[in-house]
């Protein structure tokens, strides 16, 4: 993965184990990994999906794939016809 799609996990991993009272060192013992393996995720911009999964499992977050669909998301966050004019008179 690279720095565009860890940056924003990394963030995530680290603000809801911050909400569980957790730091960041907590969160890398907890999931096994060695203190240094944060400070090198972020000068790297990259690491393992593995890490980034044992990191997660341990502030109750999984790490899913999901199809990349531009009409659904609009349509979930309602705002499918946003900008667009409309077909009625």
């Amino acid at each position: 993965m690279d720095r565009n799609e860890t940056e924003p996990l990394l963030k995530l991993i680290t603000e809801t184990g911050a909400n569980q009272g957790l730091h960041e060192k907590d969160i890398l013992s907890r999931a096994g990994l060695g203190r240094t393996t944060l400070s090198k995720i972020k000068s790297a911009g990259d690491t393992k999906i593995s890490t980034l999964s044992r990191m997660a499992n341990v502030v109750g977050l999984r790490l899913t794939l999901v199809p990349h669909n531009p009409a659904l998301d609009q349509l979930l966050n309602r705002n499918l016809f946003a900008g667009k004019p409309s077909a009625r008179p």
